[in-house]
C-alpha cells in the first residue's frame, strides 16, 4: 500500500471504504467545523488519512475511530502521536468513557452505518459541540425532510430535536475511489438551542417508531400495535390529534402533544 494512494489499497466492501480523494472538497468540510487548536475532534473511519491529515493542521486533540486492522500500521506510521487511534468498531465502543468535554466530529462516514451511527449520535448529543459529516445524499435527504414528505420519518425527528441540520453541498462519485454507487452529501450539525422539554423521553421515541413502523397505516392502527390493550375509543378522548392522520403529517410538537396525552396509559 502507498500512503495516500488508494488505487494501491485493498478496498473492504464490508467496511464500506470509498477514499475521498479530492483535496478541495476535504479543505471545505474541515474549515466548516471552524476548529480551535485545542479543541477535542473524532473522526470516524480515517482511512489512509487524507481527511485527518487536514483536521491536524488546526488542533492537536484528534481520536479516530478505524476497524480495519490493515490500516492501523499505516496510521501509526503516518501519524504517530498526533492522533489517538481507537482500533474498534465506534459503535461497538463505550463512547461514555471517551466522551468528558465537548467535541466535534469531522468525518466522511461509511455509508453502512450511517443511520445506526446517528441514532447513537443522538444519545450523546449533548457532548457535541458541532458536527460535519459526509454522508450518501439519500440520508441527508432524510434528516432535512419536511413534514408530509416521504423521506419524512423517525430519523428527521430524532436530529432535529437535538440539532440544526443543514445540508452544505453534494460530492459527486467519481471524485472518491471507488466511486460509491450514490451521490455524497456534505451535513452540519448545529445543538439545538430551543430543544422542547420532554418527560420520559424514552416513550417518546418509542411512540415516534410505533407512528412510523407501518407508514401507510392511519395513527389509530399504529397506536393499537403499541397499546394493544387499550381501544380506540379510548385513544380518541385522550388526545386532539386527529388520528385518522398518519404519523408522516404529525409536527414535533404535535407529536409531543399526542406523547402528553397518552402519557396516563
Amino acid at each position: 500500500m502507498t500512503a495516500n494512494n488508494p488505487k494501491t489499497f485493498h478496498h473492504k466492501k464490508k467496511f464500506g471504504q470509498n477514499f475521498l480523494s479530492d483535496k478541495n472538497i476535504i479543505k471545505k468540510i474541515v474549515a466548516q467545523a471552524n476548529l480551535n487548536e485545542n479543541e477535542a475532534v473524532w473522526e470516524i473511519g480515517p482511512g489512509l488519512g487524507i481527511l485527518t491529515e487536514e483536521i491536524l493542521k488546526f488542533t492537536n486533540d484528534l481520536t479516530v475511530f478505524e476497524i480495519d486492522r490493515e490500516l492501523y500500521p499505516h496510521l501509526e506510521t503516518k501519524f504517530a502521536d498526533k492522533i489517538k487511534l481507537v482500533k474498534a468498531d465506534v459503535l461497538r465502543t463505550d463512547w461514555s468513557e471517551l466522551l468528558s468535554q465537548k467535541t466535534k466530529i469531522i468525518a466522511n462516514i461509511p455509508y453502512q452505518i450511517t443511520s445506526p451511527l446517528l441514532f447513537r449520535i443522538s444519545e450523546h448529543a449533548d457532548f457535541f459541540s458541532k458536527i460535519v459529516l459526509m454522508m450518501q445524499k439519500e440520508v441527508a435527504d432524510r434528516i432535512t425532510a419536511s413534514r408530509g414528505t416521504k423521506d419524512y420519518g423517525a430519523l428527521t425527528l430524532k436530529m432535529n430535536y437535538h440539532f440544526v441540520p443543514q445540508k452544505l453541498f453534494t460530492v459527486k462519485p467519481h471524485l472518491f475511489y471507488p466511486p460509491p454507487k450514490v451521490e455524497s452529501t456534505v451535513i452540519e450539525f448545529i445543538p439545538r438551542k430551543d430543544k422542547p422539554s420532554i418527560e420520559n423521553i424514552e416513550a417518546y421515541w418509542k411512540l415516534i417508531e410505533f407512528c412510523f413502523r407501518n407508514r401507510r397505516k392511519m395513527l389509530r392502527r399504529n397506536l393499537r400495535t403499541l397499546f394493544p390493550d387499550t381501544s380506540s375509543e379510548v385513544f380518541e378522548t385522550l388526545t386532539s390529534i386527529d388520528l385518522s392522520r398518519r404519523g408522516e403529517t404529525l409536527s414535533e410538537e404535535e407529536f409531543i402533544i399526542l406523547h402528553n396525552s397518552l402519557s396516563s396509559i
